[in-house]
């Protein structure tokens, strides 16, 4: 009697102690299961409540995308586990009439979110689902939960992906729902850059996912104040003052981070299609010593790559109309990531236009570490300036031996302590505008973050002067495709404000072990075989051998 009410008080106090403290031990090889210190930190700080609709549902579902939901599930359970506060539920957008399914499908549509179609239902007809999710706390985030398709990619493995950035995608909208202001972004002018049009998706993008954005005119400042969390030079073109390069130096020195988007030539296919020959010369910007300084250099050449985007020709007349046709036009590359770094984690192809080599240089004095974010394929060659751009060259097929330059860098990330371009140069009247502001003259940085990149145009969306209207940074109105283009400049500048952030999920390798179904169709006897009829003989044998010895024993 002692054993069992001792028994009854044991299962009671654990069960207690279960209820009030959680831990779980995670023995899965990719930790699937654990999630990561800053995701943690961000749930255990939530100050509000946040509650999450999937939309991933429909009465049929093939076996990848249920375990894809299933996945989800999981992950939403795992959050619930860290945070009373968040509160999940799927909801079907396929239920009611007609025009009221139609209508939540075009509002998600309008909200940045496509279907996708996972199959055929018993009847016939195409089944689709909008992989995503609705947070909704202090602000409403739609968030994507499948990513993009990369050419060359199978469902499969898009789907694997996709369970790789759940722990991201789930914890970047919780505390997007719960955002506060997260950072302040400058666009400098006054030397040539691109205009407020030309940026204005990355614009509106940046201010959508809570930043302040704003304009920093070079004429009509004396300092650069560091409340200004990141910097973004976009394609200047006119040449920068010594002052100019003073400021910005300084401001890096006092821990400011720069983007540093650089044409080197002034090479540019409006001009081309103007004149059917161009002429590119070097921009005077006058920044190439500075950039030297700390470590970089864009070469004055231009990158010719035969994994690029095409452009689309006059060919001839017919009639009144003119003919037209597609060519693959290498001097804008679509560059792929090339590095483990969250910023290009998963990332697709970026387009760029008429890119350059950047080559890095070993600074003795500065301590610091860089990534090679972006590259080229392996079938590029050079053009070095002076050099005539035409047409001609499409009128044949390129010939694979002259594209042998291997992968080319076109976007370095710099991280750490940097040297001063003004460490023994400064001139008394750059000293005097330190100190009218109460400022010391600074040899070395603080740690801080810079990227360079080889093209200006990376962050240029097309903008209609005729019409106004504005089209998707990244998209390529000749194949239709949108390229990453805006994720890998929203990536950087989640990454260089914090860097040991929700952005550190993005590193985790999630294993799937989805199910080859052509294999399994193909080997489907085998297996019913192996699973049905291998253990109803070895049931038989042992029978047989069971009732024969059973009967010379006893017989």
């Amino acid at each position: 009697m002692k054993k069992l009410l001792f028994l009854i008080v044991g299962i009671i106090v654990v069960n207690i102690v279960a209820q009030t403290y959680y831990k779980q031990v995670d023995l899965t090889e990719d930790k699937r299961y654990s999630l990561s210190s800053p995701v943690i930190n961000e749930l255990e700080s939530l100050e509000s409540p946040v509650s999450i609709r999937v939309f991933m549902t429909a009465e049929f579902l093939p076996a990848d995308f249920k375990l894809f939901k299933k996945s989800i599930t999981e992950k939403l359970e795992q959050f619930q586990s860290y945070s009373n506060k968040i509160n999940f539920f799927y909801e079907d957008i396929n239920e009611g009439t007609i025009e009221e399914v139609r209508g939540r499908g075009m509002a998600l549509k309008q909200m940045g979110v496509n279907p996708v179609r996972v199959g055929k239902d018993q009847q016939g007809k195409d089944v689709y689902v909008f992989p995503a999710a609705l947070f909704e706390g202090k602000d409403t985030i739609l968030i994507n939960l499948m990513e993009n398709e990369i050419p060359g990619q199978d469902e499969k493995t898009v789907i694997a992906n996709s369970v790789s950035m759940l722990e991201y995608n789930i914890a970047r909208g919780i505390s997007q729902a719960n955002r506060k202001e997260t950072g302040i972004i400058a666009f400098t002018e006054g030397r040539g850059e691109l205009d407020a049009q030309e940026v204005y998706d990355i614009d509106r993008t940046l201010r959508m996912n809570g930043y302040a954005v704003g304009r920093l005119p070079f004429d009509s400042i004396s300092i650069i104040d560091n409340k200004i969390d990141v910097l973004i030079i976009a394609k200047p073109r006119l040449e920068f003052q010594e002052k100019d390069k003073f400021l910005i130096d300084q401001y890096i020195m006092n821990g400011g981070k720069v983007i540093w988007l650089i044409d080197r030539l002034t090479a540019s296919l409006d001009s081309m299609l103007l004149m059917n020959q161009y002429t590119p010369y070097d921009y005077p910007l006058g920044i190439e010593d500075q950039l030297f300084k700390y470590g970089f250099r864009i070469q004055p050449n231009l990158i010719m790559d035969l994994e690029c985007t095409s452009v689309r020709l006059v060919t001839g007349n017919m009639g009144d109309a003119s003919q037209m046709d597609n060519f693959p036009w290498y001097f804008h590359p679509a560059v792929r990531p090339f590095s483990n770094n969250p910023i290009v984690k998963n990332l697709d192809r970026v387009n760029l236009q008429f890119a350059s080599v950047i080559d890095t240089i070993a600074t003795k004095k500065a301590k610091t570490k860089k990534t090679i974010l972006l590259k080229t394929s392996d079938k590029t060659m050079l053009k070095y300036s002076p050099v005539d751009l035409n047409f001609e060259f499409l009128r044949e097929e390129p010939d694979p031996q002259y594209f042998n330059k291997g992968n080319l860098p076109v976007a370095v990330l710099s991280e750490g302590i940097f040297s001063s371009a003004y460490e023994f140069n400064a001139t008394s009247d750059m000293l005097d505008l330190l100190k009218n502001k109460g400022m010391e003259h600074k040899k070395r940085s603080e740690p801080t973050k810079m990227l360079v990149v080889s093209d200006g145009d990376i962050i240029r969306n097309e903008f209609d002067t005729k019409s106004g209207n504005i089209r998707a940074l990244g998209f390529d109105r000749v194949s239709g495709y949108s390229f990453a283009n805006k994720d890998f400049l929203m990536n950087t500048i989640e990454y260089m404000l914090n860097d040991d952030g929700i952005i550190q999920a993005k590193n985790k390798e999630v294993k799937l072990n989805l199910m080859d179904c052509t294999k399994a169709k193909n080997e489907k006897i085998k297996w019913q075989f192996v699973n049905i009829g291998l253990p109803i003989i070895f049931l038989a044998i042992f029978g047989f051998f069971y009732y024969f010895i059973r009967k010379r024993r006893f017989g």
